[in-house]
C-alpha cells in the first residue's frame, strides 16, 4: 500500500515542480496579464449564468460583449507569447475603438426613451472623429498609443456617467439602487478611467522618458481593470434589466 502511495505522489511532484517553474518564468506584468484575463473571464461567465433573466433584454449583449473581450485577449496573448508577434495594434485599432463603440450604445439603450437619448449618439461621433485623426495623422509618428481620442472618449464616459448619476438620484431608481445594473457599470468604469486616465493620456511620454513611472502605474491600471469586471459582475449577479 505504501508503495502504491509513493507512485501516485511522484506525478504530484512533478506538476507541482511544472507550475514552480512556470510561476519562476513569468514575470510580475505577465502574471497581472493573466490576473485581468480572469477577471475578465468571472464577469462573462456570470453574465452567461445569469442569463435568464437578461436574454429578453438588451443587456444579454453584455454578456456576449465580454466573451469577445476574452477571446481578443486571449488571441492576444497567444499573438505576444507565442508567436512572438507584436499586439499592440489590436488593442489600439480594434479592441479599444470596440470597448468605447459598446459601451456608448449601451447609454443609449438606457437613455433611449429620455432626453438624454442623444447624447451617446454626439459622444460617439465626437469619439470616431478623434479617431480617424489619430489613425490620418498621428499614425504617421512613432506613437504607441493613440492617447487623443482615448483621453476623448474617456471623458465622453465620463460625462454619461455623471448623466446617468444626476438622473438616478433625482428618481425613484436610487430606492433600488442594487438591482440597477447600468449603476454596476457605471461604477466600474468610472473607478477604472477616473483611476487609469492619467496614465494612458500621457501613454507615449512616460514610456519614451520615464519606464519607471511607466511601469509602475501600469501595475496601479491593471487594478482598476480588476474592480472594473468585478462590478461588472455584480451587474450580473445583484441586477435586474431594466
Amino acid at each position: 500500500m505504501v508503495a502504491c502511495a509513493h507512485h501516485r505522489l511522484v506525478p504530484l511532484a512533478l506538476f507541482l515542480q511544472a507550475i514552480n517553474e512556470i510561476e519562476m518564468e513569468l514575470n510580475i506584468y505577465q502574471k497581472l496579464q493573466l490576473g485581468l484575463n480572469f477577471f475578465e473571464l468571472l464577469a462573462c461567465v456570470a453574465g452567461f449564468i445569469y442569463w435568464k433573466k437578461i436574454k429578453n433584454s438588451y443587456w444579454k449583449w453584455f454578456s456576449i460583449y465580454l466573451l469577445m473581450i476574452v477571446l481578443a485577449e486571449l488571441f492576444c496573448q497567444y499573438l505576444l507569447y507565442f508567436l512572438e508577434n507584436p499586439n499592440q495594434w489590436i488593442y489600439v485599432n480594434f479592441i479599444i475603438p470596440c470597448e468605447f463603440l459598446f459601451f456608448f450604445w449601451l447609454f443609449y439603450m438606457y437613455f433611449k426613451n429620455s432626453r438624454q437619448k442623444m447624447l451617446p449618439l454626439i459622444g460617439a461621433g465626437i469619439y470616431l472623429v478623434c479617431f480617424t485623426i489619430d489613425r490620418l495623422y498621428l499614425s504617421k509618428h512613432e506613437f504607441a498609443f493613440f492617447s487623443f481620442s482615448y483621453v476623448v472618449g474617456s471623458i465622453v464616459l465620463l460625462v454619461l456617467i455623471l448623466v446617468f448619476l444626476l438622473r438616478l438620484v433625482r428618481s425613484d431608481e436610487i430606492l433600488h439602487y442594487k438591482t440597477n445594473m447600468m449603476l454596476w457599470v457605471s461604477l466600474g468604469l468610472l473607478l477604472f478611467f477616473l483611476g487609469s486616465l492619467p496614465f494612458y493620456g500621457l501613454y507615449n511620454t512616460l514610456a519614451a522618458n520615464y519606464s519607471n513611472v511607466f511601469n509602475t502605474y501600469w501595475i496601479v491600471q491593471m487594478c482598476f481593470d480588476y474592480c472594473m469586471y468585478l462590478f461588472f459582475a455584480f451587474a450580473f449577479i445583484w441586477g435586474r434589466p431594466k
